[in-house]
């Protein structure tokens, strides 16, 4: 189970490395990457602050599993944290049923295929492992 552990730590600091990477130089190309309206309009536009908060909230969670996999140290706590997090990941799965998830209506966007293809697939994955990790350990 450390190895899951290590895989999941391993998937939240590359995911917050490129967040903060993208509050310093900035997203090349928003649309692939934000969810937009058919007509192109972002539903939102995170600033520098937005994003390095995701970006924290990303190392937090790697830290949660860095912890499981060298066990450091035990906390029962971090286990109701990691179920949380196995939760947040599965609704970022499902979506909204609109612009994001696996049942999102709106899918001839850039963004829509790209999270279709590998965001929300993702979101799954990092899901599924983290219930694995906690409920089978």
């Amino acid at each position: 189970m450390g190895t899951i552990a290590l895989l999941l730590s391993i998937i939240f600091i590359f995911l917050a490395g490129l967040h903060f990477y993208w509050a310093i130089f900035g997203i090349k190309d928003p649309s692939v990457v934000l969810p937009t309206k058919e007509n192109g309009k972002f539903l939102f536009k995170p600033g520098k602050l937005g994003t390095v908060l995701v970006g924290l909230f990303l190392s937090l969670f790697a830290f949660v599993y860095l912890n499981k996999a060298i066990n450091f140290k035990e906390h029962g706590e971090l286990t109701y944290a990691s179920m949380a997090i196995g939760f947040i990941f599965l609704l970022r799965a499902l979506g909204d049923f609109k612009y994001l998830g696996f049942f999102n209506k709106m899918r001839t966007t850039r963004f829509a295929r790209m999270d279709s293809q590998y965001y929300s697939p993702l979101a799954l994955l990092v899901s599924l492992l983290i219930f694995v990790l906690e409920l089978w350990s």
